[in-house]
């Protein structure tokens, strides 16, 4: 009788999971579509050495409720490298350009250098410290033009 009621539950379970999962798994999917960025093939230098990087991202509206979701980048040309970081994301879903504009500790030329950026979501959802989470990264080789 036992066994009767464990078989019985247990197969009851394994369909409500299985019709549970086949939902979620579709509605999760609308819901998360991939986090997304890219970074443009050209960026800019203007006269006094800042280093201007672009291109687009997009994130999911569900991302921003246990932390922010911020946009990284950086450029390097030999030695020297110009990190740009802090811009935040504004997910809704939608796809939307990013630009940022920072100096380098050594000057960046004119001609091809090494960029890549980063969308990266803070997540707090565990506790008070947040964990930096990569959602999703674009590397390339650009063309730096002076302005």
């Amino acid at each position: 009788m036992i066994n009767a009621r464990r078989t019985t539950l247990i197969s009851s379970v394994c369909i409500a999971a299985a019709l549970t999962a086949g939902l979620v798994s579709g509605s999760a999917s609308a819901q998360f579509a991939p986090d997304t960025i890219t970074i443009a093939p050209t960026g800019r230098i203007a006269q006094d050495g800042a280093i201007t990087l672009s291109g687009t991202y997009r994130c999911s509206s569900l991302r921003s409720r246990s932390g922010p979701v911020l946009i990284g980048s950086h450029a390097a040309q030999g030695d020297a490298r110009a990190e740009i970081d802090g811009l935040q994301a504004t997910c809704d879903d939608r796809v939307h350009t990013w630009r940022e504009t920072a100096r380098g500790l050594r000057p960046l030329t004119p001609g091809t250098a090494r960029g890549e950026a980063t969308l990266i979501h803070l997540d707090s959802s565990n506790g008070f410290v947040p964990f930096p989470v990569i959602l999703n990264a674009d590397s390339t080789d650009l063309t730096l033009r002076k302005r």
